[in-house]
């Protein structure tokens, strides 16, 4: 069942909410009583989406409308978003009345999707995506670069040390980003300070989950690592 009201108060992990309608609060009251169900709640961003949101997203959806050879822009939207509501169970929305997480979303899931099958963005994802963070986790994902699109390495923007074989290296604490091989020597050649400035990136760390889960470091190496140096700290003692 739907619930309409507003969030009241927060403590902790706890939040109140008033529902407008006496009747749905009874409603709630029964299912209470066999117990406590699960519920989620959405809480709507209350600003509307930004013009600047949306010439984005139509870039987008026209990229998309020539990677597919879709006759119209509104075919290709209406392929993109029903795949939006089919793998995130959100609701239909429209540009004209929706908020800004809603549009940020929207957005973020077609350029993930453009990374993952290779769709040609006419600019850079790096510039469309809101969330850098995410954009770079995605890049490293797909073996995508950040810049270009074109197939990435993983650029280490920490020092790993000369002539380290990098199925060795230590990953964890380090930032990484995936970049193609001719921005990989750019930053080499320029410096990861001004590459970094000129180009707006930036490395992330990534947990020894991911690192394992993205291929980039195998949970055997880590705990090689670990068995190294609890070995030598030891030896040293």
């Amino acid at each position: 069942m739907k619930l309409w009201g507003r969030v009241v108060s927060v403590l902790g992990n706890k939040v109140t909410f008033a529902v407008e309608s006496k009747e749905e609060a009874n409603k709630l009251l029964e299912l209470l009583n066999d117990g406590k169900p699960e519920a989620m709640l959405h809480v709507t961003d209350g600003r509307n989406v930004s013009p600047k949101q949306v010439r984005k997203a139509h870039a987008i959806i026209e990229d998309y409308r020539r990677f597919w050879n879709e006759p119209t822009i509104a075919d290709a939207k209406r392929v993109l978003k029903d795949a939006f509501y089919y793998d995130t169970e959100h609701e239909a929305f429209s540009f004209s009345n929706t908020d800004v997480t809603t549009a940020r979303k929207f957005i973020s899931y077609m350029v993930t999707n453009a990374i993952r099958f290779g769709v040609p963005l006419s600019q850079s994802a790096n510039d469309i995506q809101d969330d850098i963070d995410v954009y770079m986790y995605q890049s490293l994902k797909y073996k995508s670069c950040v810049l270009c699109g074109k197939h990435a390495q993983v650029h280490h923007i920490d020092t790993v040390g000369m002539g380290n074989d990098r199925k060795l290296v230590d990953h964890r604490g380090k930032r990484l980003i995936a970049l193609c091989w001719d921005h990989h020597a750019e930053a080499h050649q320029k410096g990861w300070p001004t590459f970094s400035q000129v180009y707006h990136v930036k490395g992330i760390i990534l947990d020894p989950k991911t690192l394992n889960d993205l291929g980039i470091m195998t949970y055997k190496r880590m705990k090689e690592i670990d068995d190294e140096q609890s070995s030598a700290s030891r030896t040293s003692s």
